[in-house]
């Protein structure tokens, strides 16, 4: 019996080993778990980025489409106006531009408007909106009777 008792008492922690092998796996679930994190935090960062490009689009065409008829002309696309916007996301700088194509109909006269709005993401310098390495096109036809 008193043997029994001795060794029940050497039985009362873990060893070096059993408590590496539990940080080892403890470690590989964290690292897993913070990928994971990493990820969802840049899709979140691109959306918001995305969202706000969209919103610069949907403005310009519909400060176009309020226009009368009349009032707009075939032009190419204009030069980028640079648009520095503080969010969430930090401070990014988008560039906006738009054109305006004459549509050939027979009956109705149309006109195709396209605005672009792009942005840098990642490694290049915020302070170039021109080169954009991300970018979302809205496009519209509108016809002469839609005034």
């Amino acid at each position: 019996m008193s043997n029994d008792k001795r060794w029940i008492c050497r039985q009362q922690g873990f060893t070096l080993i059993e408590v590496m092998v539990a940080l080892l796996i403890f470690m590989v679930i964290a690292l897993g778990l913070a990928r994971g994190e990493i990820a969802a935090l840049r899709a979140q960062t691109d959306n918001v980025l995305r969202d706000e490009a969209t919103r610069l689009a949907e403005e310009q065409l519909n400060d176009l489409r309020g226009q009368p008829f009349t009032n707009l002309a075939a032009a190419p696309w204009t030069n980028p106006e640079s648009l520095p916007v503080t969010m969430r996301a930090g401070r990014v700088v988008f560039a906006r531009s738009f054109q305006i194509i004459e549509i050939d109909a027979t009956a109705t006269q149309l006109m195709r408007i396209d605005v672009a709005v792009g942005w840098n993401q990642g490694n290049n310098p915020p302070e170039q909106p021109v080169n954009t390495n991300h970018q979302v096109l809205l496009s519209t036809i509108i016809a002469r009777g839609d005034e």
